[in-house]
């Protein structure tokens, strides 16, 4: 399998992912591909069709084993952007945090809230992501989607889009190649204000001094996880190096070498305490990667 991803794209053996996830878990993909283009990405889908493997966007909200026994495909290569007047098309290997400050430098409002986003945009469709009471799905005009035998196209209904949720995460077949994002004629600087001052208050409440995939739960509905976990002295709960943050209670952070393992120990404990005291049933809005 592996010589003939070889004569098809980049690839790398025994690849190490520390860098490719923001837990920053020590972990080993059996084999990485990096096709440039979607002619090598199906040629890669269909030699490994059978074998395991996954799409990996930045690693931002997953949660990765010791090792990986299968093919990781990268699509940083997928990197193309084109500005328009009234909408921005982005491949699903541009970084949204990056998008989101080449449209404020252009006077475009739109995707401000994603500032702080270290995801790409093919992983925060796939998510729905959002911040600021904003997400994704209010913007998305239409995604450019490869669904194993063609190339289609759909609408914002299509997606089927809901809180931290889309179409994609229920259709592993689906891969989102590009999007099409609506946008609006702004001023710059009132955009830059907005930044800044959202940079600074997540500078106070979140903890971006150590290595974390962001909000662990989604908030039921009424109520902040953040606010459950930490009415519950949970903050500075520490599980071999894997620790709630004592800056924001729904963040898990990697403070000392922590594995896998040791976040999902966490993540049930939290899970657990909170169900037994409220009887609430938190939902990780992480995904845990076998």
């Amino acid at each position: 399998m592996i010589e003939k991803l070889n004569k098809i794209c980049e690839t790398k053996e025994e690849f190490d992912l520390t860098k490719y996830n923001t837990y920053r878990l020590n972990s080993i993909s059996k084999c990485v591909v990096f096709p440039s283009n979607i002619d090598e990405l199906k040629e890669v889908l269909n030699v490994v069709k059978d074998y395991k493997h996954m799409i990996l966007g930045n690693g931002s909200n997953v949660i990765l084993p010791p090792y990986y026994d299968g093919v990781i495909i990268k699509l940083d290569k997928f990197n193309g952007c084109e500005l328009h007047d009234d909408y921005v098309y982005a491949e699903c290997g541009y970084m949204i945090n990056k998008l989101s400050m080449d449209l404020v430098e252009k006077g475009y409002s739109g995707l401000e809230w994603a500032n702080g986003i270290p995801g790409t945009i093919g992983g925060c469709v796939y998510n729905n992501a959002g911040a600021y009471n904003s997400s994704i799905s209010e913007i998305l005009i239409s995604a450019t989607i490869y669904d194993g035998k063609e190339i289609i196209e759909l609408n914002n209904e299509e997606m089927n889009f809901s809180y931290r949720d889309s179409i994609l995460k229920h259709n592993k077949n689906l891969i989102l190649l590009s999007c099409k994002l609506k946008i609006v004629s702004a001023d710059k600087e009132e955009l830059k204000q907005i930044v800044n001052d959202r940079t600074q208050k997540r500078l106070q409440t979140q903890d971006l001094s150590h290595p974390s995939c962001g909000s662990v739960f989604r908030n039921p509905e009424g109520v902040a996880a953040g606010k459950l976990i930490d009415d519950l002295g949970l903050k500075g709960l520490n599980i071999n190096g894997a620790m709630v943050s004592k800056i924001h209670a729904n963040f898990i952070i990697n403070d000392d070498n922590a594995t896998q393992e040791d976040i999902v120990n966490l993540i049930n404990k939290i899970k657990k305490d909170v169900k037994d005291t409220y009887d609430i049933d938190l939902v990780l809005e992480q995904e845990i990667i076998e």
